[in-house]
């Protein structure tokens, strides 16, 4: 028989601003015994740590974990793998640990792949997600620019744009690019072609935030931590006319 293990969470610290953690994710920061912490590479600070280290115990350990910038499935499955025993490890000694995302954590967050795998090794396992505020929604609410209204749909692209966002538009008339840095560019030409609204958001709630509706203003200092709103105003339904379609004509 497995000896038990005390909880481990998943936590999403939110865009940046340590004000913009949870009061859900600060009580738990409290309790925990150690948190683990990404980085992209091993001479980067772990921003999601900044934004929790106000609201950790002075007793809590602080682990950092690599997760490299790479698509090779092999090289990530293995950090992830890393990862979920280092939480295990803490939890197996009767200590809540916690796993520190940017943004919330199960919205393109390393946190999913770790939750699979934490639960892969020690099915037994009591495992939490704590959400936390998106940089999406930060964003909007930097710019005064709603997501979203009425019942028009949000789509939501992690990717480089296609040439025309006709294609997008045609689903949605509310977009938003997530990690644009590099497509800021494409993006501008799309957006100029289609005659849509963009305004771009860089290192959102951050001291050194910044927003340009330039989105070719940002060709130096690009940050990874960018993201773009596209609105497209919607086509009003043509007319019908008359005697054609909605109520009958009266005889």
């Amino acid at each position: 028989m497995t000896d038990s293990l005390a909880t481990i969470y998943g936590i999403g610290v939110g865009p940046g601003d340590p004000l913009l953690l949870t009061l859900r994710g600060a009580a738990v920061l409290r309790e925990v015994g150690a948190v683990l912490a990404p980085r992209s590479a091993e001479d980067r600070d772990s921003l999601a740590l900044a934004i929790a280290r106000p609201h950790l115990p002075a007793d809590c350990a602080v682990l950092e974990a690599v997760f490299p910038m790479t698509e090779q499935r092999a090289v990530l499955e293995q950090a992830w793998e890393d990862a979920a025993r280092e939480l295990i490890a803490v939890a197996a000694a009767g200590r809540p640990a916690a796993f520190l995302t940017l943004g919330d954590a199960m919205l393109y967050s390393t946190w999913s792949y770790l939750l699979a795998a934490v639960l892969r090794l020690r099915p037994d396992a009591t495992v939490v997600t704590v959400p936390g505020i998106t940089a999406m929604s930060a964003c909007a609410a930097a710019v005064g620019q709603p997501l979203a209204e009425g019942r028009a749909p949000l789509l939501i692209w992690p990717d480089e744009p296609p040439a025309s966002l006709d294609a997008l538009t045609a689903l949605a008339p509310n977009i938003v690019f997530m990690k644009a840095a590099r497509h800021l560019d494409a993006l501008a030409d799309a957006v100029e072609t289609l005659g849509a609204d963009a305004v771009a958001v860089r290192r959102c709630s951050l001291p050194d935030q910044a927003v340009t509706r330039d989105l070719r203003a940002w060709e130096a200092g690009r940050s990874y931590f960018t993201t773009v709103l596209v609105h497209v105003d919607p086509t009003p339904p043509t007319p019908s006319p008359a005697g054609r379609g909605g109520e009958k004509e009266s005889k």
